[in-house]
């Protein structure tokens, strides 16, 4: 996009005119014209951007705070360390008295109820309809938006559809009043819907039931407002549901029973995708032309950029969004010329505060001949409101977007205002609290250096991209995949023993089935006999000096080609994976990018430590060596199939050693393309041998050979303490002691603090005990909540758990799958059925109709602490919720456990945050987040306790327990000479 794409110098006087006779309005807004008290605070958080930042946490956390003690702390933990020193004294002396708490505590309420009713219209329905009547009176157009809890639950969606149909009920008797003082043709009443509001289902995975749950909950509020002649806008929230919206709105555009309606969609100029795609829309609107058109298009800049960026960066995507503001303002000129192009078509709507876009879009439509009647200017409510006075005393038609809804609801919306109002780059900022010069506020956009995402560590490393499923053509790649490997996937398909050389059948095969339709066969397996586990052995020994002479960089190499063949297959082994491991999509595929990120990690690590140096003093050079230590067991679980396996494979092979890989016995197909990525990279034949057979026979055999050296096992404490036992054993002509890495569960605690956002508490939970079926050693199987907000918590929780869609991962709106085999089902059910023996059931999701392995996300609230319900790793989408009475009580709850693998906990306190994190017993520490999902790189994983011994998974120091350390001094003196000390 280049500015001369956009800009006309002819445009230019026309539009510094047009921006001088909008400032001609003077006078404060928003913020900038509070009182008192809220005046002053507001002047210290434009002057201090931290002590802003902590303000309005303070703000986001106020409406769950209940009590003078409870406020004055955060008050204090917030805005003391920033503080200026009268306010600091008067926080200090509150703080100290009982009646000072007290008037701390309404000081602190009226002044943020002040900064909410700046930017929120109304609570109840005759005070909305007065009020939007007040500004009708005043010429002014309004769209009401409901303000919301993030929507998790059918019956929260029930309350924000059945709300806005009272709101626009209430205002259609209105209508009439509403009309009074204007002369313009637009719609006098508008409602702006938020599509993620009518559904929990509302993202790419889950679009097929997404988009009939949408139509159909707003079908009756649309007829309504089709018969009452009003507006409905569907908001354009975040970019993973953008194709989402567009095809709901593509869909009632083109639904004849919505013919007459008056139907708007909301378009954002900070995606890098939009231009082209508002010209694809237009395209398709070809015979929808009039004279006053139907359709609407309200144009904004976007109010996501923070979001978009992390989110991006944090998957290695390039961000949707542009990284340059400037960018964002030639896309907004660039479409507001098209909108105006295309009048006929749509109705252009143009909602900025900002004075250099406005003028814009005014003096190009004054350009085409266009009156105010054929287009909008759209403002929000509470701000810049000299520029709406102005430009309705200008003859233009102005629609106020106005939220409406409860003050605790409405924090998210209110903080998102006060960012957008104080905010360095902030238009409303530079005009209202800056006073930046007009010529300077109207210049045309000028390009700068993008911003970019951080850069990974080590050098070098980045986080592998996970597929982008919220674009449709990716979701079609992967719904071939799947067909097509399901042709492959039967009796004939046989996964041998694989050890570089030909070697006979041992005859003994077992089946790979389908856990969500457990009468597939996937593949046959052969299961290696005693001859074969001794072959595989010696073809490693033998396969050892080859490859261990290789040089660290060249081992890495082998390790990147091997991710490279991962990236060329990944459609394709997601596919099987979510067949043989019962895995939903975005599970799969996080699979297949840790195990690719694995690759590329210990690549880099393996350099680094080929490079490591020691002190040498002139006279002596000393080296440290890492020796590979000989042939590597790798013994993986089933539930990251390829993950894990890879992880503890690459580590070792890169160290030198030949590994033996006994892959899980549910998941040989997936295993079967790590040996096929390492023989595409080029690795040595017997480099890599692939043994598949029962844990119980060739697992022990192996764990006992006096030839394996290391073990690195990942799987249950039983089997894990058995393996560290065996390998305590020296066996005769054992020539080196194994060393056993292991990981072995956990019986993991999300404590829920008395402060904690339940907008992302519950959802945090329901994915942290519920993903993949609760198969994950980190997954959540206990919640200690604060009795505060213990019934809240839990009345949330059941609702989303029913909400959860269970049944055949193929489909991608499954959020749960089966369990990996007959085994798990039936331990899982009798844990379930003893624990409603000494526990309250609290919720029961719903089961397909279907004879795969499927249990039910399942919820007890008020456990028997001393059940295996409470104690005992289940492995299964089964959780515990209990109260505590406070923080205290909350820690010492966690902690009372075995097992110290991953904790968590959900609180807007930094102190109590600090009180948990430093007393958890856990080896993975996660806080306002869900406690699974760890990247290498980022998360290095493992725990203490009974949850495994060695260095963490995907860290810098866990390639070294695949080696022997050697150090070499040499003493480079001789005869008073040293070739290392230049005269």
């Amino acid at each position: 996009m280049s500015l001369e794409s956009v800009h006309s110098g002819s445009l230019e006087p026309a539009i510094q005119e047009i921006a001088a006779a909008i400032s001609a309005y003077d006078g404060p807004s928003g913020v900038y014209q509070l009182k008192g008290f809220a005046s002053l605070v507001m002047k210290q958080a434009l002057k201090d951007p931290v002590f802003r930042a902590d303000l309005f946490r303070l703000v986001d956390v106020f409406p769950s705070l209940e009590g003078p003690e409870q406020i004055t702390a955060h008050v204090l933990e917030y805005l003391d360390p920033r503080a200026p020193k009268w306010m600091a004294a008067s926080q200090s002396l509150a703080s100290k008295l009982g009646i000072g708490r007290s008037v701390l505590t309404s000081l602190t309420r009226n002044n943020i109820i002040e900064m909410a009713n700046q930017f929120i219209l109304g609570t109840e329905l005759d005070e909305i309809a007065r009020k939007v009547g007040q500004m009708a009176q005043q010429g002014y157009l309004t769209t009401v938006d409901l303000l919301g809890e993030k929507i998790i639950t059918y019956p929260e969606s029930d309350r924000y559809i059945k709300r806005l149909t009272d709101i626009h009920e209430r205002l259609a008797t209105s209508a009439p009043f509403l009309a009074i003082n204007t002369k313009l043709t637009g719609p006098k009443i508008s409602i702006s819907v938020k599509p993620s509001a009518l559904t929990p289902h509302y993202g790419p995975l889950q679009r097929r039931v997404a988009i009939d749950e949408v139509i159909e909950r707003i079908t009756p509020l649309l007829k309504s407002a089709q018969d009452a002649g009003s507006l409905i806008f569907l908001d354009m929230e975040h970019y993973d549901t953008y194709e989402l919206t567009l095809e709901i709105f593509n869909r009632l555009v083109n639904d004849p029973n919505f013919a007459d309606l008056q139907l708007g969609l909301v378009l954002q100029a900070y995606l890098r995708r939009h231009v082209t795609e508002l010209k694809s829309l237009l395209a398709r609107l070809e015979g929808y032309e009039s004279d006053n058109p139907r359709l609407w298009i309200r144009l904004v800049k976007g109010a996501y950029w923070d979001t978009e960026f992390a989110q991006a960066s944090s998957e290695s995507h390039t961000p949707p969004v542009f990284t340059d503001k400037a960018e964002s303002d030639i896309s907004y000129e660039e479409s507001v010329k098209l909108l105006l192009d295309n009048h006929r078509k749509v109705h252009p709507a143009f909602g900025s505060h900002n004075l250099r876009s406005l003028s814009f879009a005014i003096a190009y439509a004054r350009s085409l001949g266009l009156t105010p009647d054929d287009y909008e200017i759209q403002m929000l409510f509470g701000m810049a409101e000299p520029m709406s006075s102005a430009l309705l005393a200008q003859g233009q038609s102005v629609r106020i977007y106005t939220p409406v809804g409860e003050l605790l609801p409405g924090m998210s919306y209110l903080v998102r205002r006060l960012l957008e109002n104080t905010s360095n780059s902030s238009f409303v900022r530079a005009r209202f609290g800056g006073k930046q010069s007009i010529a300077r506020l109207v210049a045309p956009p000028k390009l700068t250096r993008e911003s970019k995402p951080p850069t990974g560590y080590p050098a070098g490393y980045k986080h592998e991209p996970t597929t982008e499923f919220h674009h449709q053509h990716e979701m079609r790649l992967q719904q071939e995949a799947i067909e097509n490997v399901a042709t492959t996937l039967n009796t004939s398909n046989k996964i041998r023993l694989s050890i570089g050389r030909p070697l006979a059948e041992s005859g003994v095969w077992s089946t790979s089935l389908n856990p969500a339709n457990p009468t597939q066969i996937l593949a046959q397996i052969e299961e290696a006999n005693e001859e074969q586990v001794e072959a595989a052995v010696s073809a490693a020994l033998a396969a050892q000096p080859e490859w261990s002479s290789a040089s660290l960089p060249e081992r890495a190499t082998i390790l990147r080609k091997a991710a490279a063949y991962l990236r060329s297959h990944r459609s394709e082994i997601n596919a099987i994976e979510i067949m043989e491991a019962g895995k939903p999509w975005l599970e799969a595929d996080n699979d297949i990018g840790e195990a690719i990120d694995f690759l590329e990690y210990y690549a880099i690590w393996a350099e680094r430590l080929d490079t490591e140096r020691l002190d040498s003093p002139a006279g002596e050079t000393n080296q440290l060596r890492y020796r590979s230590r000989g042939v590597t067991l790798v013994i993986p679980p089933w539930n990251f199939p390829l993950a894990i396996p890879m992880g503890m494979t690459a580590a070792a092979l890169v160290m030198g050693n030949s590994v033996i890989l006994k892959p899980a016995e549910q998941t040989p197909i997936t295993a079967s393309y790590i040996v096929r990525a390492f023989e595409h990279a080029g690795l040595p034949a017997g480099a890599l041998c692939l043994v598949p057979g029962r844990g119980e026979t060739v697992g022990a055999k192996l764990v006992r050979h006096p030839q394996i050296s290391t073990i690195a096992f990942t799987g249950s404490r039983a089997v894990g303490l058995d393996i560290i036992e065996a390998a305590s054993h020296v066996a005769p002509g054992q020539t080196s002691l194994k060393r056993v890495v292991a990981e072995m569960g956990g019986k993991n605690a999300i404590v829920v603090d008395m402060d904690a956002d339940l907008d992302q508490a519950v959802p945090g939970v329901i994915y942290s005990a519920f993903g993949f079926a609760g198969q994950k050693c980190s997954a959540c199987s206990r919640v200690i909540v604060h009795r505060q907000i213990f019934d809240a918590f839990v009345d949330r929780l059941a609702l989303a758990t029913s909400t959860l869609i269970v049944g055949d991962p193929r489909d991608p709106a499954i959020q749960v799958g089966p369990v990996v085999d007959d085994a798990a089902f039936a331990k899982i059910t009798r844990m379930i059925e003893e624990g409603k023996k000494g526990s309250e059931l609290l919720e029961q999701g719903t089961l397909p109709d279907s004879d795969g392995y499927y249990i039910p996300p399942t919820v007890f609230v008020n456990p028997d602490r001393q059940s295996p319900l409470y104690r005992e790793e289940i492995f299964g989408p089964v959780l515990t919720v209990e109260r505590a009475d406070d923080l205290d009580d909350a820690i010492w709850r966690a902690n009372d456990t075995i097992y110290a693998l991953t904790q968590g906990v959900f609180s807007r306190s930094a102190q109590a945050i600090a009180r948990v994190a430093n007393a958890a017993r856990a080896g993975n520490f996660y806080v306002n987040r869900g406690i699974t999902g760890a990247v290498p790189g980022r998360h290095p994983f493992g725990g203490f306790g009974n949850s495994g011994v060695g260095f963490k998974a995907g860290g810098p120091s866990y390639l070294i327990q695949f080696a022997d350390q050697q150090v070499i001094s040499e003493n480079l003196l001789r005869q008073g000479f040293s070739p290392d000390i230049s005269e």
